[in-house]
C-alpha cells in the first residue's frame, strides 16, 4: 500500500477530503484506503473513488453504514462530480483478510490502495 497522498488526482483528492470529514463523528474512522481505477490512475472522468473506510472498535452493521456513507457519498456528488463509493472495513478485518466474505477484495486494497 502507498501512503503517497500527492499521486492521487485534485478533483479524487478534494473530493475524499470532503467526504472523510463529513464522516469525523459519525464513524470510529482509523483511516482511509483509496483503492480501484483512481488508485491505479487508469480511471474515466466518470469512475467513481473507491474508498476503504476502516473503523475501529466493535463491529457494528456494515449495510446500515454502506447505506449511510451512500447518502454521505451522494452529496458529495453533488458537490464535486466524483462519486465515492465506500466500503466500510473493521481493522481486524483487514488486518486478517480470510475473515471478511471476500479476502481478494481485501488482499487488492493492501496492494493497490492508496492510504489517506
Amino acid at each position: 500500500m502507498s501512503t503517497s497522498v500527492s499521486r492521487i488526482d485534485p478533483n479524487t483528492a478534494n473530493a475524499a477530503r470532503i467526504f472523510l470529514g463529513r464522516l469525523a463523528g459519525r464513524y470510529p474512522v482509523d483511516h482511509a484506503i483509496l483503492f480501484g481505477s483512481r488508485a491505479r490512475h487508469n480511471h474515466q472522468v466518470d469512475s467513481d473513488a473507491d474508498i476503504a473506510v476502516v473503523l475501529h472498535g466493535p463491529h457494528g452493521e456494515r449495510t446500515n453504514a454502506a447505506i449511510d456513507m451512500a447518502g454521505i457519498a451522494f452529496d458529495v456528488l453533488l458537490d464535486t462530480g466524483v462519486l465515492i463509493q465506500a466500503l466500510p472495513l473493521w481493522e481486524d478485518e483487514l488486518e486478517h483478510p480470510e475473515q471478511f466474505s471476500n479476502p481478494a477484495l481485501i488482499e487488492n486494497i493492501r496492494r493497490e490502495g492508496v492510504r489517506l
